[in-house]
């Protein structure tokens, strides 16, 4: 079986959920290639069995420039199985409509969607989790994987129910695709604490950062992904409006061995309870199942 995986990740959370579910679906007898949507132009469908799409999910959508890859995509005249892996850093039920317009793009493509899952992950932006948030986090999703992988690789249909009038509601949050152009002309920088490693702009994925004159400049094309501000090693980066939930510093996923002070303990207390109860519940079952 031939898979591939198109991925975009702002900050590194939804390609440790595809490389991980590389792996899983390699270790179960797939083929898997892991492509990269920030590489340009997709390659030919038509020789694979099952393609997927892995993406962090932007105001209740897949970001712009996801939908830009899909609708790149030379169409197939097979009818083949999609599968989609997104991640969000909260459980909230609106994130499930994020890929009805991805999907609706892919169908005309050829492809069909099949399985969806979607998987916690800690925010970049808002405010920052802990490290024994993030590595509880991630070691949930790895234990999700290995299961949905199961079921991607055996051709088990798996979708996700959308919540009423969300479709209404993911197209009026699509102005985040427009807003965030013109919230990214508005990014500074601090000239105290920059020190020029232009990391920035090495890593920015749609050549957005430049520099004129000596100086850092941001242009019109953001994705308010906030990979720049995320990364910059002196925290020297200002994300226009949305400074106030600027975060700054990649995570460890390791549990730590100091506790950390949850500065949020009650932001969606009820959505995150729920989420790992259920996600307990499928690992429990899971293993039930196989020890029987």
């Amino acid at each position: 079986m031939n898979v591939i995986i198109f991925y975009f990740s702002s900050t590194g959370n939804t390609f440790k959920v595809a490389e991980y579910a590389s792996r899983k679906l390699k270790k179960l007898g797939a083929k898997v290639e892991l492509f990269n949507m920030e590489n340009g132009t997709p390659p030919e469908i038509s020789v694979y069995d099952k393609v997927g799409f892995a993406y962090p999910v932007h105001a209740f959508n897949a970001p712009q420039i996801v939908l830009r890859f899909a609708s790149a995509i030379k169409p197939t005249q097979a009818n083949k199985p999609l599968f989609i892996l997104k991640t969000s850093g909260e459980p909230l039920r609106m994130n499930d409509v994020s890929s009805l317009k991805l999907v609706s793009i892919l169908k005309r493509k050829g492809l069909t969607l099949k399985n969806e899952y979607h998987y916690i992950m800690p925010y970049a932006i808002i405010f920052r989790h802990t490290e024994a948030e993030a590595y509880r986090m991630y070691e949930t999703a790895k234990k999700l994987i290995e299961i949905d992988s199961r079921a991607i690789y055996a051709g088990k249909c798996e979708k996700i129910s959308r919540v009423p009038f969300g479709g209404a509601l993911s197209f009026i949050m699509r102005i985040e695709q427009f807003g965030s152009k013109i919230n990214g002309r508005l990014y500074r920088v601090n000239k105290t604490r920059c020190v020029k490693c232009m990391k920035c702009a090495d890593n920015c994925p749609v050549g957005n950062i430049g520099v004129k004159n000596g100086k850092i400049t941001f242009g019109g094309k953001c994705l308010l992904c906030t990979r720049c501000a995320f990364f910059c090693p002196t925290d020297a980066i200002r994300i226009g409006l949305f400074n106030g939930w600027r975060v700054n510093g990649a995570y460890s996923f390791s549990q730590p061995e100091k506790a950390e002070r949850n500065a949020h303990p009650n932001y969606c207390k009820k959505s995150y309870l729920k989420y790992y109860r259920e996600a307990e519940e499928k690992i429990a079952s899971e293993e039930d199942c196989g020890n029987q």
